[in-house]
């Protein structure tokens, strides 16, 4: 049976693995299903529909499948709801919302880390492994792939997309598509490729011709459409094609380039070219 503390409310419509843990004054409203190992630690909202995945932890004050904060969303129809996969960790005061449509839920993959306060508005996309850092903030509708880092206190506009293993630096923001495996900081536009993450991720043989195409999208000064017809002529590798499709599928357009020299000095632009070490 799980472990319900006596000041916890659970809804009759709740499904709650035999090993969930309830902790104090936590309310689960509607049709909530929890998978097994998930722990509400205390003073945890949970609003159906929602499914929980297995092995999630959920500290106080976290709230997931409230009404969105979108003034035509009707609170009275839930749509979707909320999804959230199995071996997330999050934290205090992290709030996510449910769908304000009916093609889907709200969504969060596996293995994330919310930290504090950090939000994720209704019917985003959220991958797995993700890292978002205290406050922050991804606005409706947007489209986050794995891997992805967001600094603190920084914020996605409505209806972006970032791709995989990309990265928002702390107190940063964008208004445009980031592509996967590049980063932002400091300039508010894409300064470099991602180079620590896709080496954590094992990807480092693919840094050289990442390089490749980044230089000829960025900084070569060549229309856009004509660069990625460029790199897919020239460049035959996974993660390129991946970069190059993402920038095409943009609906909204990509962040622009802005050098940063200043600020970090090893990214001067003989740092971008072909056949240089990986540093």
């Amino acid at each position: 049976m799980p472990q319900i503390h006596r000041t916890a409310t659970v809804d009759e419509q709740a499904q709650l693995a035999d090993d969930v843990v309830v902790g104090p004054q936590c309310v689960i409203e509607g049709p909530v299903t929890i998978g097994p190992g998930t722990k509400l630690i205390a003073q945890v909202y949970l609003k159906g529909p929602l499914t929980l995945g297995e092995n999630n932890t959920l500290y106080p004050f976290a709230t997931i499948g409230l009404e969105p904060q979108d003034w035509k969303a009707d609170p009275d129809k839930p749509g979707r709801g909320t999804a959230i996969g199995s071996g997330n960790m999050i934290r205090e005061g992290v709030s996510i919302h449910r769908s304000s449509r009916d093609e889907r839920p709200t969504t969060l993959g596996d293995r994330n880390y919310l930290m504090a306060y950090s939000h994720v508005a209704h019917d985003c996309v959220v991958g797995s492994d993700c890292m978002f850092a205290n406050s922050a903030l991804l606005g409706g509708h947007c489209e986050v792939g794995d891997r992805v880092i967001l600094g603190g206190n920084c914020g996605v506009q409505q209806f972006c997309r970032m791709g995989r293993l990309s990265m928002l630096g702390g107190c940063e923001g964008i208004t445009a598509d980031l592509p996967p495996f590049c980063m932002i900081h400091h300039t508010k536009q894409v300064s470099a490729l991602n180079l620590i993450g896709l080496r954590r991720a094992g990807l480092r043989k693919h840094i050289g011709a990442l390089r490749e195409a980044f230089n000829l999208y960025y900084r070569r000064g060549i229309p856009g459409t004509k660069a990625l017809d460029m790199i897919d002529d020239q460049i035959d590798d996974e993660l390129v094609t991946e970069f190059t499709a993402f920038i095409r599928a943009s609906e909204r357009g990509v962040t622009g380039y802005g050098e940063s020299f200043k600020h970090r000095p090893w990214l001067k632009p003989e740092f971008y070219q072909q056949g240089n070490s990986e540093g």
